[in-house]
């Protein structure tokens, strides 16, 4: 039995919950009527700790008795300038307020979904998408093109390459505007300097042995594969960052739409019909 609680208590989307309704109660009660003694400022020592250590790390020193109390003051300054501004609306209709205030909620629900995740969360993360986690096939090969080949050239040059006698540089570039050899190149690499169908090509070409022709934008091309990593799913071992900051991504969009989904539900929202101008 006890057992099974603990399998319960480890379940994230327990954790999803607890913290929706966390935040819920937190919104619900930081919405309520304002403070009475709205007119009073208190600097706590907790407020005072704060500046201080912001002024260390800031100048790698302590606050002189003079520094701590401008600072004092500059807070009071702020927090002064703060609830006129409020009192007489001039946090209403800003956007750049409004975009600022909804980063810092999001920012709250995400240290409410914040957690350090088991191998055994993260190998079910895996198992569970493991396309999302797969490796590219990658590829080494070297290669020479020719520009404009006549009939009968690209047979005459792949038969010189089998042969390994040297090319003729009138007609074959070993390089050109291209790396002449490749070592462990992603398929993504490939066809962005190649092309698609040429990244295609390659992958079905053999192995240690001159072959072509193989076309590209840049022309007719042959080639000499020298290996072949085929694509796979990595062991989680390999790419236990990768796997767990992605863990924490969706395990985030999921806290955050479920308070989301909570809070809109205080709300009776009206979307007017509306009919974009002609253009």
């Amino acid at each position: 039995m006890f057992d099974s609680m603990r399998a319960v208590m480890r379940e994230p989307l327990l954790h999803f919950l607890a913290a929706g309704v966390g935040l819920f109660l937190l919104f619900n009660y930081a919405a309520g009527p304002e403070d009475v003694g709205d007119d009073k400022i208190v600097v706590s020592s907790g407020q005072i700790e704060h500046l201080t250590t912001l002024f260390v790390k800031t100048w790698q020193r302590a606050p002189t008795d003079v520094e701590l109390h401008g600072l004092i003051d500059s807070f009071i300054l702020e927090e002064v300038l703060y609830r006129e501004a409020v009192a007489i609306g001039l946090d209403q209709d800003d956007t750049i307020i409004r975009r600022r205030l909804k980063q810092k909620m999001e920012f709250l629900v995400d240290d409410f979904s914040a957690a350090n995740p088991s191998d055994v969360d993260l190998q079910k993360f895996l198992d569970s998408d493991p396309e999302r986690f797969r490796a590219e096939a990658r590829i080494s090969f070297e290669h020479v093109y020719l520009a404009d080949p006549l009939a009968g050239e690209i047979d005459a040059m792949l038969a010189t390459l089998q042969s390994g006698e040297p090319l003729d540089s009138g007609i074959a570039s070993l390089s050109g505007l291209l790396p002449q050899r490749f070592d462990d190149a992603s398929e993504t690499a490939i066809a962005g300097q190649f092309g698609g169908s040429f990244k295609d090509a390659l992958f079905t070409l053999d192995i240690k042995k001159w072959t072509g022709p193989v076309e590209s934008p840049f022309g007719t091309h042959l080639v000499k594969i020298e290996q072949i990593v085929e694509s796979r799913v990595p062991m989680l071992d390999e790419i236990r960052d990768e796997v767990q900051r992605e863990w924490l991504v969706d395990r985030r969009d999921v806290a955050q739409q479920a308070v989301f989904d909570s809070l809109r539900d205080k709300y009776t929202i009206t979307i007017e019909d509306y009919v974009a101008p002609a253009l």
